[in-house]
């Protein structure tokens, strides 16, 4: 056992570490004039939304998507959470900043708390720091987004499917079933959990696996937006895996595809490291492990692999990763008390140390270069929302080329409506053929776009990047189209209202998504 004077030291420590945790993603979130990410955008404007008209409401902003007629909100108790903060601030970018560092301080509350059950406070902060160092963490930690609030749901899931506490588990699968699509995972970790101890113990405890299911089956049907928070589910947690898997040539977002080995190296350098530590000390130290570093070594080894197939999952694999080492450290310790170990590994903790802040500051020149490119794309994008709100009619649809525009645009400029917001998944499933034409439009293959604008979308508006080939046949067709606005990145155009004596796409098949 530590002294009280050493306990003091070590909790000091803890407490100077969380503290300067909290503080650097602060300062990082309010060096940027800008929302950090796209999704951001979005959530911010939801849970505002929901503050405006209550949480069953029409989503009217995108005008080829599930959502105008099916709308659920996936991430309803993750907006609630964010709504007071639009009452502290009229600036909705603020309000979204705000939010944030309210999701980091419980997330990290939540982390410690964990590490704290299997280790002493100075390792504790050790291993904040093991996150602070990981890009792949630190970036995702940075956006408003509910897999923050996902990570802590899923880790405190795993505790108390451990410990087993069937009631917080139940009542944390109903509030994880409002807050975030990934919920159903929690029932998948209830199962290895359970697998697990009957290996270990030959016990399965089935209340564990039960009440995980009636609490997300329950959290389902208490919804706002029951039955349609059931069409979502089906599109994100089955039809999305399966078509970024068989590529069925859907523009998903990069997050869903797996990284070069050199990036993934880069960016889980402190993860890597560590998993080859862990290796090694199993290989000349053979202890008994635990059955609670069994089942956190197995939940983190599903996401591990996941993320080998999408660099989203390495966020929470990251989190899992370290609570497991903090239960394997517990477990290797023994019976053996601190002061008498530390003696011999100091020199051991000190170069890892040494060697992961070595390798943070190499990270950290990639870390701020995507930061600043984030930066230069968002303000880019609320200045052209800033125009479209001052000078495009209400009430207008407005074409985007890409569905990742629309977030900014319904946020920064509610008046007016788009096409598809978050994932082309909403349109593609409702709008088939609209969503191959749409496409093919920004990839600049249909010849005359004048037509597809008019016959089909109806639009008298539409913003275009200029990195897509639709961008020159916009400026080059000065009959049917007037660039509006224009700034470094991309352009507003008006749809000119002329007759055109071309080949209707309402009577010709559509082009092939796939081409």
């Amino acid at each position: 056992m530590l002294s009280v004077k050493e306990r003091r030291l070590s909790n000091l420590t803890l407490v100077i570490v969380f503290l300067f945790f909290i503080l650097y993603f602060i300062f990082v979130q309010f060096v940027s004039p800008v929302l950090f990410g796209v999704d951001g955008y979005y959530h911010v404007a939801a849970a505002s939304f929901i503050k405006d008209f209550g949480p069953d409401y029409n989503f009217r902003w995108t005008q080829f998507s599930t959502f105008k007629e099916f709308f659920s909100d996936k991430e309803f108790l993750f907006h609630i959470f964010i709504i007071p903060f639009l009452f502290f601030s009229d600036n909705i970018i603020l309000a979204g900043k705000l939010a944030v560092i309210f999701y980091n301080l419980l997330f990290a509350l939540v982390y410690v708390f964990l590490l704290k059950k299997y280790l002493p406070s100075f390792l504790a902060a050790l291993f904040l720091f093991f996150l602070l160092s990981t890009q792949s963490f630190a970036i995702y930690f940075i956006y408003l987004r509910p897999a923050t609030l996902g990570n802590v749901f899923t880790i405190l899931g795993i505790y108390f499917l451990i410990n087993k506490k069937p009631a917080k588990l139940f009542l944390l699968s109903l509030l994880y079933s409002l807050a975030h699509i990934s919920f159903f995972t929690i029932i998948v970790l209830a199962f290895i959990c359970e697998i697990l101890r009957y290996i270990v113990n030959r016990e399965f405890f089935l209340k564990n696996v039960y009440l995980a299911i009636f609490g997300c089956a329950l959290g389902c049907f208490l919804h706002p937006n029951f039955p349609n928070n059931l069409i979502s589910f089906h599109l994100n947690a089955v039809l999305v895996p399966i078509y970024s898997i068989t590529g069925v040539g859907l523009d998903f977002g990069r997050e869903l595809y797996s990284s070069p080995t050199k990036v993934i190296f880069i960016k889980n350098f402190s993860l890597l490291l560590t998993f080859n530590i862990v290796l090694w000390v199993m290989f000349f130290s053979r202890i008994r492990v635990s059955f609670a570093t069994l089942v956190w070594w197995s939940c983190s080894s599903v996401y591990l692999i996941l993320s080998f197939f999408g660099v989203r999952y390495w966020y929470t694999a990251n989190v899992l990763f370290f609570i497991f080492f903090a239960s394997y450290l517990k477990d290797w310790l023994g019976q053996r008390e601190w002061r008498q170990v530390l003696g011999k590994i100091n020199i051991f903790i000190a170069l890892y140390a040494v060697s992961i802040c070595a390798f943070s500051f190499y990270g950290l020149k990639y870390f701020r270069e995507d930061l600043e490119d984030q930066i230069m794309v968002n303000i880019h994008y609320e200045d052209i929302a800033s125009w479209m709100k001052k000078h495009i009619p209400p009430g207008e649809t407005i074409y985007h080329a890409y569905w990742s525009d629309s977030p900014y645009f319904i946020c920064l400029n509610p008046k007016n409506n788009y096409f598809v917001v978050l994932d082309p998944i909403y349109m593609y499933y409702r709008y088939p053929k609209e969503y191959s034409i749409y496409t093919h439009l920004k990839r600049g293959h249909i010849s005359n776009p004048y037509v597809a604008f008019k016959k089909r979308f109806k639009v008298n508006y539409g913003y275009v990047r200029k990195d897509s080939p639709l961008s020159s046949q916009i400026k080059e067709d000065t009959d049917h189209f007037k660039v509006l606005y224009e700034n470094y990145l991309g352009v507003v155009f008006e749809v000119l209202n002329k007759e055109e004596q071309a080949q209707d796409l309402l009577g010709s098949p559509a082009p092939d998504s796939n081409d």
